[in-house]
């Protein structure tokens, strides 16, 4: 169901060198010791909009060892509810899909003297009825200055076969206008993607990072489903073959130590080959509210243009191989998201028979989105534990 909005929903927190987490704290591998050390992290998401509901609990777990190999790894389950006839069905009828991924990491970091070298893979998996995507990537992350300066070089490929799924079992695809086709649909695309970061301490108050990323998709790039009208006739939504994306982001990060208060401005600016481009501004402040509580408010914009071949529908005749579409993520759009984050921190449980959790933390978390594309407004909500060790 490649036309559903994926909301894998995973929230990145505060940096750790600005943010006052109370009691929450990475466990680090003991060199002293031969002590392994991690984190253990439990999550449930939550998605909502018009047509499509998505409930998606994973697990997640890292590992450090005393001589500095890193390794992790995630397992994810996304059960989406869909009444959307862009995903396939003739008519308005909910059903449910489930989409697995799971994904493992490595790493080690070089001890250069007056730098760090850490070198990272991953490898990730993910597979629902009419979907598989394979991928995986290399990076490396450079420290100076006793890690008040890094800069960090990524690549990343990405393989996906698209099949189709009929909801009537019938062996043949079903048609909005009644027929049927018993064609076999198979088809793929790769993405190959290249980012770089600089990451600069500026004061114990002050954090600063930039970021590019460009990436190259190649392949079936349309949604299986989706059918456009032109001329008062149906067609399926045909996509040009090559996408070429640009995003750069910058961040800024304040601290003030009296007040526990942290200030974080983030804006992000997006252009492809399609004529879409996109601005989203974004605003986090995060107030300690006591010493094992944090709370984070957050503010986002983001609008975008429309990529040159999208209408709702076309009144002029197109040859056959012309790019259609009526995809809403296609269109000109905004939106506003605005929600919060509480963070509890367990260290009220290093005196009691749960001392085991004195360092952990739950973290509750609700978003609304207003959208002004068909898919509406939507609330995203989330609810994760996590469990430093070692």
């Amino acid at each position: 169901m490649s036309s559903i909005p994926r909301t894998t929903l995973a929230f990145a927190f505060a940096l750790s060198v600005l943010a006052t987490l109370g009691t929450t704290r990475t466990a680090h591998a003991d060199g002293a010791s031969g002590t392994w050390s991690g984190l253990a992290e439990a999550r449930g998401n939550y998605y909502w909009e018009r047509s499509t509901r998505v409930v998606s609990p994973g697990l997640e777990l890292s590992l450090e060892s005393p001589t500095g190999v890193r390794v992790g790894g995630h397992y994810a389950v996304d059960s989406i509810t869909s009444a959307s006839q862009a995903t396939g069905v003739v008519e308005d009828v909910s059903f449910t899909e489930v989409r697995h991924e799971g994904s493992l990491r490595g790493g080690y970091e070089f001890d250069l003297g007056d730098a760090k070298l850490a070198l990272n893979a991953d490898f990730r998996v993910s597979r629902e009825p009419d979907y598989v995507s394979l991928g995986g990537g290399l990076s490396a992350a450079i420290s100076l200055d006793d890690r008040s300066t890094v800069l960090r070089f990524g690549v990343h490929v990405l393989r996906d076969s698209i099949s189709q799924v009929l909801r009537d079992g019938a062996g043949v695809r079903p048609l909005p206008d009644g027929t049927t086709t018993a064609d076999v649909f198979d088809e793929a695309f790769s993405a190959l993607a290249f980012d770089v970061a600089w990451e600069q301490l500026l004061a114990p108050w002050a954090f600063f990072q930039l970021s590019y990323q460009y990436g190259y998709l190649d392949g079936y790039l349309a949604n299986a489903y989706r059918m456009v009208a032109v001329v008062g006739s149906l067609r399926p939504e045909n996509h040009p073959d090559t996408r070429h994306r640009h995003t750069a982001t910058g961040r800024l990060a304040l601290h003030a130590n009296r007040t526990g208060s942290s200030l974080h401005l983030i804006y992000r600016a997006y252009i492809d080959s399609w004529d879409i481009g996109a601005i989203t501004p974004e605003v986090r402040i995060y107030q300690e509210l006591s010493r094992n509580v944090t709370l984070r408010v957050r503010w986002r914009h983001y609008r975008q243009t429309r990529s040159f071949f999208y209408q709702d529908q076309y009144a002029d005749e197109l040859p056959e191989d012309a790019p259609v579409t009526a995809d809403p993520k296609m269109s000109t759009f905004h939106s506003n998201l605005l929600g919060f984050q509480l963070l509890v921190g367990l260290g009220f449980l290093e005196e009691s028979k749960l001392d085991f959790l004195g360092r952990a933390s739950i973290d509750l978390t609700f978003e609304y989105i207003w959208n002004t594309n068909r898919f509406g407004n939507g609330v995203i909500s989330q609810l994760g534990l996590r469990v430093p060790f070692g």
